[in-house]
């Protein structure tokens, strides 16, 4: 499992995801942006992850895999979206406004933190529910041939 292609695809839906709440924005003049977004991110990339692999070895990663996966993507998921707080913290006037408040960084840490930690276990699972989809196909593909 690669986890380069995981902080691509990671980062690849989180600029998709801007694009559709902007267009949406810009469009409908309605914010369709929540904190649950937060998490697709790390559960897409998962999923490409678990797909991608099962494609190379034919097969179902073992579980130790799974959980050793998860602990090094969330990893890469904490240090993206603490220079992506960094960032938007520069641009977006709210999260500007929070850090200046007296407990307003312990809190911003502690829910990226929690976020980090939700992402661990659905990147386990999604990572999971990749590969069986990817060799379900795989399987159909080769009883239609």
């Amino acid at each position: 499992m690669k986890l380069g292609r995981f902080a691509v695809v990671y980062l690849a839906t989180i600029v998709g995801m801007l694009v559709i709440v902007l267009l949406v924005q810009a469009i409908a003049r309605f914010d369709i942006s929540n904190s649950g977004m937060a998490i697709i991110p790390a559960m897409v990339a998962a999923l490409v992850e678990g797909q991608s692999f099962a494609r190379a070895e034919n097969r179902l990663p073992e579980s130790p895999e799974m959980w050793r996966f998860a602990r090094r993507a969330s990893v890469i998921v904490l240090g993206l979206t603490m220079m992506s707080a960094a960032v938007f913290s520069i641009a977006v006037p709210e999260i500007a406004y929070m850090l200046r408040q007296p407990n307003g960084a312990v809190l911003l840490l502690l829910a990226i933190l929690f976020q980090t930690l939700v992402s661990f276990f659905l990147m386990r699972l999604f990572l999971a529910s990749g590969a069986k989809s990817a060799l379900k196909a795989a399987s159909r593909k080769g009883d239609r041939s």
